[in-house]
């Protein structure tokens, strides 16, 4: 039985188009909106200015009268019965106004985690430990003080009393019976198990040429924000309203999530995400702390903040990727891949979280890539072990898919003596084919794979690279080219609507209202752009606002790569609700019946551009009741909830170039490539910056970036100098071109961007790198690619070679 997390429920609605949408405000003439004035312009960010001149708004330039400060208090050992709290000394410091721990919060429900089912564990996540901690770092209580030094010195004289308990690290020694358990009641870590198959898997073995086997892992990493995790909380007691500013991704998704558990009405809680200095996933779920600075502020009647540092951010936010994939892949001679089997072992951490959940539920998804698979198995496992718990990390689940199978396919040319290139093109899903139904059950929307290969290569000169290849080995050096070809699944989904409102004032200027909220990416430009098209008026009329609770009734979270597919479409079909009002009151004012556009700041009439009026005027004529058509009310505002019938699948084939040191290990990226196809592309300039900094990530994955625990589950890479991310000197120039299949989930033909760097860039640098130490014959099984590691690989290979001669 398998179990697709929140995806299954929605590829029965991959099927409907519409659902409850008055289409005409959905289908338009593409050629339209590639004609206009703004859509496809690469236009400088509206929003960089106020930041990069220091006038944003983080959360921690929030300050309010009378605000407190916390601090928490954490475990110190990664697995540990709690056996008393001491707050005594903490408690005589002055400054100190209260100290909570887990007993106090009797009242407030545990976080979110998965449910129990047949093919579930549930792992109850209390706000603040009780009796069991069950990571380094889990908070255990809060001390609540004037400043946040007070806090900070008062929380290290609290006095924990732990029995440490054994801890389980490793994700397969987890599920062996005779392991120790992360959580002392369980009877064994395995918080869920599935098995899907598909197709006739036995036939394909059968029939093959060959049978190649790959282990693989992909590593623990942190997404590492520039700026942390903080939230501040203020209770108006005579109101009864608590207003919550946080660091977040998803304000509606925390207010309605800090109102169960508090147990308050949804319509008593606002929630406001700031100006939000960088995300990757990390800021979506609800966490202990955004709870318990809540339950402070109810009860002391003060505003009280607490803002993560870097230490706790590397030691106490989620982390992502954490799998151990073991593949066996049949194929014939030429290469084609006649069947996949895979078993996933994905590192939930601590608790059974649904974001744990679902990133290796993407990976078995998404396993099989651009290719043409006929049959296929997977086994995934979600494991729990003494670490903090795993989420969505910039790409969540499609990074690890697109890596296991562009290594398969590195690995099946290397072992058939192929060209990668070639391997790919044999394998590639056809063009004529879309859209596709996988062997998973989604369904592509529209590739031609093959086309954008051919422009990579193009833009690469694959062949004069593959020519120097040769003059380099010649002198003695190892020099590597690495291709990989991905696809994501993105523009979540059809159970989740993203929304939007727009307001046009009496003056004609408008205010445009986002559910998808920026951390980074920036929203701003594009959404205006696409506005001030469908208005016909300047870009600098528009203003766009996000983040706040009570701006919108409702929003979904902003992440995977669906703000320009989801909040563009509902932006863009708010627009056009206007244009009908405003069309009829011009067509009253004009007295005209015909077709009117919006058009440089005017609405005209098609068959007679003489008779036109300002926008403007109409705009000022929607307020005043006596000039509006009968039957149709004042002002100008609409609200949507855009829901698309489909996910998106963007695709791109990314090239790289890398030279290793044999004597020392250490690596050179000289030259990186990527072609991408995101659809229709609104904003050029936004979109590049999205892709470079998606291969930066890539890269730091690649080559640098572990969470690393000891054997007794203390986090050795708790600062920047330990946890190395990448740096200016590592990124060579890249080299970005693109190919436009457009989708037809969305009016605007877009697909998504702000993950596919990452996606693609992790596999085509490893694959790299193992094509540079092709002369060694080693298969690289893990990450990052360290000096140490290579030289250990090109070492046993050396001594290999000498012990069979």
């Amino acid at each position: 039985m398998v179990h697709y997390s929140f995806l299954a429920k929605n590829l029965y609605y991959c099927t409907r188009f519409g659902l409850g949408f008055d289409m005409s405000l959905v289908i338009e003439k593409r050629e339209a909106v590639q004609k206009r004035r703004y859509f496809g312009q690469p236009l400088k960010r509206m929003e960089d200015p106020r930041l990069v001149s220091g006038q944003g708004r983080y959360l921690d330039d929030i300050k309010l009268p009378g605000m407190v400060y916390a601090s928490f208090v954490r475990s110190s050992y990664a697995h540990a019965l709690i056996k008393k709290i001491d707050k005594s000394e903490a408690l005589k410091l002055p400054g100190v106004l209260a100290i909570f721990t887990g007993g106090d919060l009797a009242d407030v429900k545990d976080l979110p985690t998965v449910e129990e089912s047949e093919e579930a564990k549930s792992t109850p996540r209390p706000a603040l430990v009780i009796d069991e901690a069950r990571y380094q770092g889990e908070a255990i209580a809060v001390v609540i003080a004037k400043d946040p030094y007070t806090a900070e010195d008062a929380a290290e004289l609290v006095q924990v009393e732990y029995e440490p308990l054994p801890v389980v690290l490793d994700v397969e020694e987890a599920m062996k019976p005779t392991s120790p358990k992360a959580h002392s009641y369980v009877k064994d870590n395995i918080a869920y198990h599935s098995v899907y198959e598909a197709g006739d898997i036995e036939t394909a073995f059968k029939n093959a040429d060959r049978v190649i086997t790959l282990e693989l892992v992909n590593q623990r990493v942190a997404p590492v924000p520039l700026e942390p995790r903080g939230v501040l909380a203020s209770y108006d007691s005579g109101s009864q309203i608590l207003t919550v500013w946080v660091s977040s991704q998803d304000p509606h998704g925390l207010r309605d999530a800090i109102a169960d558990i508090l147990g308050l009405p949804q319509s008593r809680v606002r929630v406001i995400a700031p100006d939000v200095g960088g995300a990757f996933g990390s800021k979506i779920s609800v966490y202990p702390e955004d709870v318990v600075v809540c339950y402070a502020a109810i009860k002391l009647g003060r505003p009280v903040k607490w803002v993560e540092k870097r230490r706790e951010n590397l030691l106490t936010t989620t982390h992502g990727r954490g799998q151990k994939q073991h593949i066996e892949v049949a194929v014939k001679k030429d290469g084609r891949i006649l069947g996949l089997k895979i078993k996933i072992i994905s590192d939930s951490g601590a608790y059974n979280t649904p974001g744990a959940l679902d990133n290796p539920t993407m990976t078995t998804l998404m396993a099989p890539g651009v290719y043409d698979i006929k049959a296929y198995r997977v086994e995934m496992f979600s494991v729990l072990t003494n670490k903090v718990p795993q989420d969505a990390y910039r790409g969540a689940g499609r990074p690890e898919a697109a890596y296991l199978i562009e290594r398969t396919m590195n690995v099946v040319a290397r072992e058939l003596g192929l060209d990668p290139v070639e391997v790919r093109r044999v394998n590639y899903i056809k063009k004529e084919l879309f859209p596709f139904k996988t062997i998973t059950g989604l369904t592509y929307d529209s590739a031609d794979y093959e086309s954008n290969l051919n422009k990579a290569l193009e833009v690469s000169n694959y062949w004069t690279l593959r020519e120097e290849q040769r003059r380099a080995r010649k002198q003695g050096r190892l020099v590597g080219i690495g291709v990989s070809t991905y696809t994501e699944i993105c523009g979540f989904g059809p159970s989740f609507a993203q929304t939007a409102a727009i307001t046009v004032t009496s003056s004609g200027n408008v205010i445009v209202t986002i559910g998808g909220h920026p951390h980074g990416q920036g929203h701003y430009t594009p959404i205006a752009q696409l506005v001030a098209d469908e208005f016909g008026i300047e870009l600098e009329r528009i203003s766009v606002r996000d983040g706040d609770t009570e701006l919108l009734p409702w929003s979904s979270f902003t992440a995977g790569s669906r703000s320009a597919a989801l909040t563009g479409s509902a932006a863009v079909i708010c627009a056009r609700k206007i244009k009908r009002k405003m069309t009829k009151i011009a067509q009253k004012l004009l007295g005209v019946d015909g077709e009117l556009v919006f058009e440089n700041g005017y609405i005209q009439a098609v068959n007679d551009p003489e008779k036109k009026i300002s926008f403007d005027a109409v705009a000022q004529a929607a307020y005043q009741p006596s000039k509006l058509p009968e039957g149709v009310e004042p002002t100008l505002f609409e609200y949507t909830a855009f829901v698309p019938p489909n996910y998106l699948f963007p695709y791109g084939t990314h090239i790289a170039v890398v030279e290793v040191d044999r004597e020392t290990g250490e690596l050179k990226l000289l030259k990186y490539f990527a072609v991408d196809d995101i659809g229709r592309v609104i904003n050029p300039l936004v979109v590049e910056g999205q892709v470079h900094g998606g291969v930066a990530q890539g890269v730091g994955q690649a080559l640098l970036e572990e969470v690393v625990y000891d054997s007794n589950g203390q986090l050795l890479t708790s600062n920047l100098g330990d946890y190395l991310i990448p740096t200016s000197d590592v990124i060579p120039e890249i080299v970005w071109e693109r190919t436009e299949t457009p989708s037809d989930s969305n009016p605007l033909g877009v697909k998504g961007v702000g993950e596919a760097g990452t996606i693609g860039s992790t596999p085509t640098i490893v694959n790299a790198v193992e094509d540079a130490l092709s002369p060694y014959s080693v298969t690289i099984d893990r990450m990052p690619l360290k000096a140490e590691y290579i030289r250990w690989l090109i070492k046993n290979a050396e001594e290999r070679k000498i012990s069979s001669t």
